[in-house]
């Protein structure tokens, strides 16, 4: 009987330890994808760029159009069109958010943690802003609930982890930390 080729066996090898490490590097990558920091760190990021937010907010509030900005300043408008806007790509880096979500009841969200796709659950933290007078006539897509602290075992669970739901824990006036945790 004739051996196999040794270039046939190191590449059987290689193989077999690529089909091993694509489930490891996907299982590292989701877990640190899904990690979230501590609150005081979102509290800290808030504190030092305050004036960026406030700032983004009045340029939002000023545009009726924007419903989702993404992290290259790219603006959604409607689901159909899109345009960019440098002012929003600037504040948008300072801030260090991963997008910009305006709801429909004058609500802003700031998303600068976490993850989630269309067939895994979402998890993201971040700083949400409430107008004092904002749409009661208007969906915010999720009304959300006050907290003490945005820690999983402080927070409601579900299956073993934290429920879905939109949580805050206020920074200021109108201002809020929020978890906002979807669960397939």
């Amino acid at each position: 009987m004739k051996r196999p080729p040794k270039i046939l066996l190191y590449s059987c090898l290689v193989f077999v330890g690529l089909c091993l490490l694509a489930p490891v590097s996907f299982r590292l990558w989701l877990k640190y994808e899904y990690h979230l920091p501590p609150e005081q760190r979102v509290r800290k990021q808030f504190e030092n760029n305050r004036a960026d937010y406030i700032q983004f907010v009045a340029l939002l509030q000023r545009d009726q159009s924007a419903h989702f900005i993404d992290s290259d300043g790219g603006v959604d408008i409607g689901g159909v069109h899109s345009r960019l806007v440098s002012e929003y790509r600037d504040l948008i880096r300072k801030i260090g958010a991963k997008d910009v979500t305006i709801r429909e009841d004058g609500s802003i969200e700031f998303s600068l943690y976490g993850f989630g796709c269309a067939i895994c659950s979402d998890s993201y933290m971040g700083v949400r802003y409430v107008p004092k007078v904002h749409r009661t006539d208007a969906r915010s897509g999720w009304e959300h609930t006050a907290v003490t602290s945005l820690d999983n075992a402080k927070l409601p669970q579900e299956n073993g982890a934290v429920a879905t739901g939109l949580d805050v824990v206020p920074i200021e006036p109108g201002w809020f930390i929020y978890r906002l945790e979807y669960q397939e």
